[in-house]
Formats: structure tokens, sequence, C-alpha cells
């Protein structure tokens, strides 16, 4: 029980961990995409429309970006619950039209429904500690030193 309470006192700490692991694993998706839109946004755009999607070329811009600069704010933890909501509905697209929809495999969806939980846990939790919505500075003991 000891090593619980005393574990407690990093628990705001932990959601950084995670920001930067997801955060590394969305800029390495999305990064092709968005950092060469001649090249990644026709490609998406066609998968898209393969898949039904409406306006597929507007579609791909709106996702690659909202993943790209979603993946941004993340890592640093500013205006984490804003990216977190929109990263949410991307990712809830793209498990429900992307994969589910034509019965796409657990190892393929897999990595969606990843991002989908963890953008349910920042909106839902907030980013922790370091980040620019919550601080970088440890909290001080309101009773003074434990």
């Amino acid at each position: 029980m000891k090593t619980a309470k005393k574990l407690d006192q990093f628990r705001p700490y932990a959601p950084f961990l995670l920001r930067l692991a997801f955060g590394y694993q969305l800029l390495d998706v999305v990064g092709h995409t968005a950092l060469h839109p001649t090249e990644g946004i026709p490609w998406y755009a066609d998968w898209l429309k393969s898949l039904g999607f409406p306006l597929p070329v507007l579609s791909a811009i709106l996702s690659a970006y909202t993943e790209f600069f979603g993946a941004l704010l993340m890592i640093v933890g500013f205006r984490t619950r804003w990216a977190a909501f929109f990263l949410m509905i991307n990712f809830l697209f793209a498990v429900l039209m992307g994969h589910l929809a034509i019965q796409d495999t657990y190892k393929n969806t897999f990595p969606a429904l990843n991002l989908l939980a963890m953008s349910v846990f920042l909106l839902l939790n907030g980013p922790g500690k370091p980040s620019f919505d919550e601080g970088f500075q440890a909290d001080k003991p309101a009773n003074g030193p434990a």
C-alpha cells in the first residue's frame, strides 16, 4: 500500500509518456501525407473515394491536417483536450468507415483503435504534466513536505 501511495505522486506525469508515444506514432503515419500534399493527399483522397467518403479530397485534407496538427498539440500538451476532441472524431470515422465497414482485420484496425482510445483518454483526463495546459512545475504539497 505504501508503494502505491508513493507512486501516486507521479500520476500527473503518466499521460506525458502516452502523449509522446502516440504523438510520435501519429506523426510517423501522417507525416508523409501532410508534409507531401502533392503525393500523399491525392493517394489518400483516392482511398477515401474507394470507401465512399463524400468530398474525398476535402476529407483527405481535413483528416491529414487534423492528425498532423493534433499530434503536435498532443506532444507539447497545448490545447490538448481540443486536439483530442477532433482526433477522436477523425479516428471514429477511421475505425467505422475505414476499417469496420470494409471488414478489415483487427491487426489493420488496431493502430486506429489505439489512437481513438488515446484521444478519448486525453479528452477525459487532460494532458498531465509537463504540458502547456497544466504547467511544467511540480505542485508543492499544501501542508508542507510529507
